[in-house]
């Protein structure tokens, strides 16, 4: 368990680093947490705490099902309820990043969908991004609207605030967040050409049967 979490804490603070080298946040903005081995308890980013000052140490294990901390000094990330929900309804997610990159949050300020408008999006998120409705930072409606707006997909914005990315370890939730950012840059720079053309249900749900076997490993 020790060597475990010892191992995860250290991923989790690459990744800070990387979440600010890679424009996906500023400061101590967002969080990050990765389930354990006990799939009942996670590992989360403390509250307001620079991801380039973070030390092993000041990661936090807390219980997911009673919110509980498990061990560390520090007090979590004020979404820890966020990271509690996804986790308990996606028994799939093992990872969760949550950023406030600029080209994902300009679109959730508008409290709209991103159209499934991508072939990218068809082949990673399974076709249009979701925005959750708006609620307080750190409030448990906060939490179950971005469940919903999440479903089995690996993103979601969050309106007015930002956006969730989800993976079965670190490198597919900061790969989906990536990606999350693109898309809504390509999103908005796309107006300036007249505005998008979304790809229908049909040609959605024909190239999701398309991909299926052809696209990445096994």
């Amino acid at each position: 368990m020790i060597k475990e979490t010892e191992a995860i804490g250290e991923a989790m603070l690459c990744y800070g680093k990387k979440l600010i080298a890679h424009g996906l946040v500023s400061g101590s903005g967002g969080n990050i947490s990765h389930r354990l081995d006990n799939p009942n308890k996670m590992l989360i980013t403390p509250s307001g705490m620079a991801y380039d000052k973070l030390q092993r140490e000041d990661l936090v294990v807390m219980d997911i099902q009673t919110g509980e901390i498990e061990s560390g000094h520090r007090k979590p990330s004020i979404e820890r309820g966020l990271h509690r929900a996804i986790y308990q309804a996606r028994q799939d997610v093992q990872a969760v990043v949550h950023t406030h990159s600029k080209h994902a949050t300009a679109v959730a300020a508008t409290r709209k969908n991103i159209p499934a408008m991508l072939d990218n999006m068809v082949a990673y998120f399974g076709g249009s991004v979701h925005t959750a409705p708006h609620a307080p930072i750190g409030s448990l409606s906060l939490a179950d609207n971005a469940v919903k707006a999440l479903a089995h997909r690996p993103v979601a914005l969050l309106a007015n605030h930002g956006a969730v990315a989800v993976g079965k370890d670190l490198a597919q939730a900061f790969l989906m967040a990536e990606l999350l950012e693109e898309c809504a840059q390509i999103y908005l720079l796309s107006f300036l050409a007249g505005g998008p053309i979304s790809l229908t249900d049909a040609e959605v749900e024909e190239e999701i049967k398309w991909l299926q076997g052809k696209y990445g490993q096994p």
